[in-house]
């Protein structure tokens, strides 16, 4: 309200020089060009703050994108962190799979056993310290039957740190 009230108070007091001017100038034809500059002037200062909303307006436009900015940038975000947690949980099941894998293998050569299928229950959290402590494994062999159960229990436990009471093998 401050600003229309200085604004009329403004424009009044141009008002007023003008006719002031306008009454000092004698009559020639120098008067109309008087005129057309006081016109011109009290014309600026009617637009002037109707120039400078229009000069805010790019900051309103700002505003407007940077609303949109921080619209995009939240939901970015979330699907960050739904990025995050899927990398982990696939971080997790392909470090599951190379020690599935590692132990086939090192079975296959040490102990020709082929077929093996392991389950490992292991800790998958990779935010917590214990990440990939392995738990219990099952071992299911399939057909062969002439293997030292207790001797490849021994070599797991040792190679990989799991008690022995949690290494289970079950031929199939």
């Amino acid at each position: 309200m401050e600003f229309f009230k200085n604004w009329v108070v403004q424009v009044v007091n141009i008002a007023i020089l003008a006719v002031i001017l306008e009454m000092l100038i004698p009559s020639s034809s120098l008067k109309k060009y008087a005129k057309v500059a006081i016109g011109l002037v009290i014309m600026a200062v009617i637009l002037n703050p109707i120039l400078g909303f229009l000069k805010t307006a790019p900051s309103i436009e700002a505003q407007v994108f940077k609303s949109d900015y921080l619209l995009k940038n939240s939901a970015f975000e979330g699907f960050s962190e739904k990025a995050k947690e899927q990398t982990k949980i696939l971080i997790a099941k392909e470090y599951k799979n190379r020690l599935s894998q590692q132990i086939r293998e090192k079975l296959e050569s040490l102990y020709n056993l082929k077929g093996v299928e392991v389950e490992i229950f292991m800790v998958e959290d990779l935010d917590k310290k214990e990440f990939g402590k392995i738990n219990s494994l099952i071992l299911h062999v399939k057909g062969e039957r002439n293997f030292n159960k207790e001797e490849v229990k021994k070599l797991i436990s040792a190679f990989y740190n799991v008690p022995l009471k949690n290494i289970t093998i079950k031929e199939e």
